[in-house]
């Protein structure tokens, strides 16, 4: 009896009694699709994994089944309904099969599975969606997406704030009540978005390189770690990577969210070394950032390698510690670390590394890479990682999903990719971003930049941020010396 009931499910979807396709033959190949949703692992609360057919002009069905529940639907753009979809995750594993139609009768391709998790994703994305070589850099917002359907909104535009620029999203947590950005240009400053408070600081201070940059928020909320740097940028007429965006110094400062103050330590502000991208551990109790040597610039921007350090934080009495511990050196692997990322369960180090440079996510080399700070295992994530540079990487709340901006499609736009991350650290295949129309992902004109998972919408009133960028002179950060 075990071996009949599997035969008799095979036979049944062979003859396509439920779905009204009666299949004349197999195919020996996987249906071309786009996007590639194959073997991909999606959490249970992902929205549709809409596709299309891409493989001819033959007409096309696809048949889902996972458990009690099939779903058949027409090609070549397989649109498939929220509460069919949700039953079918609900069920496990899905198995796909696309079937065309020739003079034969219906045939099917060898179906491939969808992995459906037990581990949720957070429900939402913030993103900021802005032309890819940035020259329109006034025409850009901050936006939110729902994970569990296709429903995207706006945060706040700079249509609403005169046309000036802004960027450095970073949430507190996940949390899409506790919320910073940068507006620069016209009614420039540091937002925050804290607890239904909305200020406006002007954090440049005689003490310091500039403005804030790169925020990383504490877990506890009281802190939020920023970098100070002199940035520039410059145009290369025939390398592949088309940008390059350096600094020519920069510090790691740490700012008190009720005292409007700024402080740091001698260890953070090295006027030999470079300091940038701040990042915390999930405790709190150490602060993360990328440092190198400081060469010659612009000529030696070829020779910046930065390597991940971390030095102790005393959040009780806002005071650092007196050692600086390497977690990733650039002097040993001949390579640069950027952007690092704890995971919530404080087990992995997430980052990317490139050939060298401060901006990875104009580095076609740039990939991701993770270390187990348990055991200093090193992982290469080469199931995640595409062709052309995958950067801005984020974890989700519950340690197994991560999220970042790629240019496999193209080179040109960056596009969201999700994947899974086991309790060992190994990365699944990667999914594209779902949306209603597949060939949305081709079709917009704008990269999606700095991905962060958060656990809700955000829910400030644009018109009241907008009023406040106007006219608010915004609160004076003060230097607090040690």
């Amino acid at each position: 009896m075990r071996r009949i009931f599997p035969i008799l499910s095979a036979l049944l979807l062979l003859a396509g009694c439920q779905s009204g396709i009666r299949i004349a033959g197999e195919l020996d190949s996987l249906p071309e699709i786009f996007p590639d949703y194959a073997g991909v692992t999606v959490p249970n609360n992902i929205a549709p994994l809409n596709f299309r057919y891409t493989g001819g002009e033959h007409p096309s069905a696809l048949i889902l089944t996972a458990g009690d529940q099939e779903l058949t639907l027409r090609g070549p753009l397989f649109d498939i309904p929220q509460k069919q979809w949700q039953a079918l995750t609900a069920a496990g594993d899905i198995t796909a099969r696309v079937c065309i139609k020739d003079a034969g009768g219906w045939k099917s391709h060898k179906p491939f599975t969808i992995h459906v998790s037990p581990d949720p994703i957070d429900p939402y994305v913030a993103y900021r969606l802005i032309d890819p070589g940035y020259e329109t850099w006034n025409k850009l917002g901050l936006y939110q997406r729902c994970l569990e359907d296709f429903t995207q909104t706006p945060i706040i535009t700079n249509d609403d704030t005169d046309r000036n620029c802004m960027n450095c999203h970073s949430f507190c947590n996940r949390d899409p009540q506790k919320m910073m950005f940068h507006m620069r240009a016209s009614n420039g400053g540091t937002y925050t978005w804290n607890e239904g408070r909305i200020e406006k600081l002007n954090t440049k201070t005689p003490q310091t390189l500039s403005a804030l940059v790169y925020p990383r928020w504490h877990p506890s909320g009281d802190y939020i770690a920023f970098s100070v740097n002199d940035i520039s940028q410059f145009f290369h007429s025939t390398h592949p990577n088309r940008i390059e965006v350096y600094d020519s110094v920069s510090d790691v400062v740490v700012y008190d969210v009720e005292k409007h103050q700024i402080a740091t330590s001698p260890l953070l502000t090295d006027t030999t070394r470079l300091e940038t991208m701040p990042a915390w551990t999930p405790d709190g109790k150490a602060l993360l950032f990328c440092t190198t040597w400081q060469p010659e610039m612009p000529q030696g921007y070829q020779d910046v390698r930065y390597s991940i350090c971390s030095i102790p934080f005393d959040p009780d009495s806002f005071s650092f510690g007196d050692r600086v511990d390497t977690l990733y050196s650039a002097a040993r692997s001949g390579l640069n670390a950027t952007f690092p990322r704890v995971s919530p369960d404080g087990r992995f180090l997430l980052f990317g590394e490139s050939q060298y440079g401060c901006f990875g996510i104009w580095h076609k080399e740039t990939e991701l890479r993770m270390i187990d700070l348990r055991n200093g295992t090193f992982h290469r994530l080469d199931a995640a990682n595409g062709p052309d540079a995958d950067s801005y990487h984020c974890w989700s709340s519950n340690s197994r999903w991560i999220i970042w901006a790629s240019r496999r499609l193209d080179g040109l736009y960056s596009r969201l990719f999700i994947a899974h991350i086991d309790a060992d650290g190994n990365a699944s295949k990667p999914f594209l971003l779902p949306q209603k129309d597949p060939d949305h992902n081709t079709l917009l004109l704008k990269s999606y930049n700095v991905p962060e998972l958060i656990t809700g919408p955000v829910t400030f009133d644009r018109k009241e941020m907008a009023r406040i960028a106007r006219t608010d002179p915004g609160i004076d950060v003060s230097f607090r010396r040690p």
